[in-house]
Formats: structure tokens, sequence, C-alpha cells
């Protein structure tokens, strides 16, 4: 049995909706059920949680007597791996897919006594949130995969695996800045964040969370600690139906940037030589001789372009699709090169008709004049 532990603090109807989708899931066992609350200056989620009825096992009430903050109040529930060998985390602005507990118990037992596996994500990203732009794992006959990059948004925590994280992160729980090897986008993340110190763990210490390639949870993106407002950007499609074999054999690999780990092996090159820089996220801070990216640069060597026609972009460097929008310089050879102008990344992702466009401009105009001078 692996238990559910519900993070909430003062959101009621966050906790409900979660509440009720758990409540609809499907559980071959029974399952307990613990809802940890944080301080506020209210009781109505203490009110409501003592009134929820959980009817799939044992019911568990933590009510913090002082307000923790949201990075204490997480962290404070890995504790409960004293107690469990493994414990799904859900924040209270999650829903879950109805095959959600299936596939975590079946990742536990895979996973389990795997040490460089740092956690098991229910979440599947549909953006890149470094930049917001879309985001897409290559496929492949598992339905999971590996990335360096840890999960707030539904995980499991398996106790060897967690309680490894957390005497690293008591000797490294200072603030850190940018630094080469580190997203820029979670060197800014707040105080109030510890996903990023579990992001910089899995990164240095080559760990890595499974992802499934259908999502078992999404983020409602309610407003909350970290969002001022709704925001429903990040919700992801969730696997809905009862689904009771997941397989569990992933090939594909992503690292913390949302790079393929796996192109290296493609352009035969070692892991350790290129700067796979699809998103232009990294700019090869780390100064490796060779670079994968979209960027134009004028003084390295083009030692093999690709065209950008494929999607996930991964996709144009696995089937060698020639073209010249996708470029490996040697950043050790010099040169002059002179580049044909091509449609950028954004035109990849978000392709405009312009057609419409120009529909769309004179419809704004008709509206300017009607305003200025009364036309109808």
């Amino acid at each position: 049995m692996i238990p559910i532990c519900c993070i909430t603090y003062n959101r009621k109807g966050s906790l409900e909706r979660l509440l009720k989708s758990l409540d609809s899931a499907f559980y071959d066992e029974p399952v307990t059920l613990i809802i940890s609350i944080d301080k506020s200056n209210s009781d109505v989620i203490e009110e409501y949680a003592d009134s929820f009825s959980w009817k799939h096992g044992e019911k568990r009430i933590l009510k913090h007597k002082s307000n923790l903050g949201l990075r204490k109040h997480i962290l404070s529930c890995g504790e409960l791996l004293n107690e469990y060998e493994s414990i799904i985390i859900l924040e209270d602005d999650i829903s879950v897919s109805p095959s959600f507990y299936v596939y975590a118990r079946q990742c536990v037992e895979r996973y389990k006594e795997d040490y460089s596996c740092a956690g098991i994500s229910l979440y599947n990203f549909p953006l890149n949130y470094h930049n917001q732009l879309p985001f897409v794992a290559m496929h492949s006959n598992s339905d999971v995969f590996k990335m360096y990059c840890a999960q707030s948004w539904g995980q499991v925590w398996m106790r060897r695996q967690w309680f490894d994280f957390k005497k690293w992160y008591d000797e490294h729980n200072e603030e850190f800045s940018e630094q080469p090897h580190l997203p820029a986008s979670i060197c800014s993340w707040p105080k109030s964040s510890w996903l990023k110190y579990h992001t910089k763990y899995c990164i240095e210490k080559n760990k890595y969370f499974i992802y499934p390639y259908v999502s078992l949870s999404t983020n409602n993106g309610d407003a909350g600690t970290h969002a001022a407002a709704r925001n429903t950007a990040y919700q992801a499609p969730l696997l809905y139906g009862v689904k009771d074999n997941f397989e569990l054999n992933p090939t594909v690999v992503y690292d913390a940037f949302f790079e393929n780990d796996n192109l290296s092996e493609y352009l035969g090159l070692r892991k350790n030589e290129v700067c796979v820089d699809l998103y232009g996220e990294k700019n090869n801070r780390e100064n490796r001789r060779y670079w994968l990216t979209l960027k134009k640069e004028k003084k390295y060597k083009i030692v093999k372009s690709f065209g950008l026609d494929f999607k996930p972009m991964d996709a144009n460097v696995i089937t060698n699709n020639p073209g010249c929008q996708i470029f490996l310089y040697d950043t050790r050879e010099a040169a002059k090169n002179i580049f044909n102008k091509s449609s950028s990344i954004w035109n990849y992702h978000f392709p405009i008709n312009r057609k419409y466009i120009v529909i769309i401009f004179l419809c704004f105009v008709k509206g300017l004049l009607k305003k200025m001078i009364g036309i109808k």
C-alpha cells in the first residue's frame, strides 16, 4: 500500500476538487489518505477535512500548529517516509487520473531499488517551463521516459531515495545564483520553492525521475503561493479510464533543460563533448566543443545541419532530416558563415496564417475608424 498525502493550506475549493478526483480513482487495495494542513487564519480547511468521508481506507489528518510555509510544509511530509516505504505527494491544486494509483504502485515496485531514480512523476509536461514553448517527448515502446528533473505537480517519493536527497538538502539549502550547469529559470525561483533544490540535486547527482508519456496528474493552475492569478497553461491531458499494466522500460532520456539526452549518439559524439541546445536555454555556457542549436553563429564551423520540419524537434536530428535550421557547430574551428533567412522557433511551434493576420488587422482598423468617425 502506498499512502496518499494531500498538502493544503487555505484553498477549500482546490482541496475539494483534488479529493473528488481521488475518490473517483481506481484502487486495487485499501489506501491510506493523509491530509496535511498548514496553519492559516481560518478553520475552514480543518473542518472540511474532518468531515470528508474516505471510502478507500484509513484517513489521517495532520494539523500543523504554526504556519510552516510551502517549502517547510512539503519537506515535513517527507518525514512520513519513516513510517512508509513510499508515498504519493499531491498539492491541493492537482487532479489525478483514474489510473494514477495503479501507475504509482507499479513504478514503485519497479524502481524502489534503483538509487539512480530520485522519484516518480505522475505529471507530463505540455510545456517547457523555462520558456513556455511546447514540449513533447520522443515516444518509444515504453509508457515512460527518464528526465533529470524533479517534479512537484504529482509525484511519488521512495524512502531511500528521498532521504538521500534530504541529506544533500540539509547541506546545500542556501540560496543559489545562476551557474552554467543549471537552468536560469530555477535559479530565480523564490525562497518558498523547495523544488529548485530537488532539481539541482538531480542535476548535480545525476539522478532522474520517471515520467509518463500520458499524464496521470494535472496542475489546475489555481492562484496561490507561487501564482497571483489562475493560469491553465500547465494543465496536461489526463489518461482517463483504467489501465492495469504499464510498460516500464524507458529508453528515451531528457535533461533538466528539456533536451534529448540521447542525441549525442545520433550525432556520433560523446555526451560530454556536445551541448544539445534546441530550446536555446544553455547557450553553450559550459564551453563544449560541439554545439547543436537553432542559433545562427557566423564564427563557428558548421559540421552538419538539419531541417526543422518534424515534431518534436529531436526527430529532425534522429531522422537526419536535411535542411538548414538546426546547426551542429564545432566551436574550436573558425568560419565565416552566411545564412539565408528562415523561420524562427516561434513560427515552428506557433505557425500563423498570414491571411488571418490581414483579416484581424482590417477588423481592428474598421473598429478604430468606427470609434473615431462613427462609420457603420
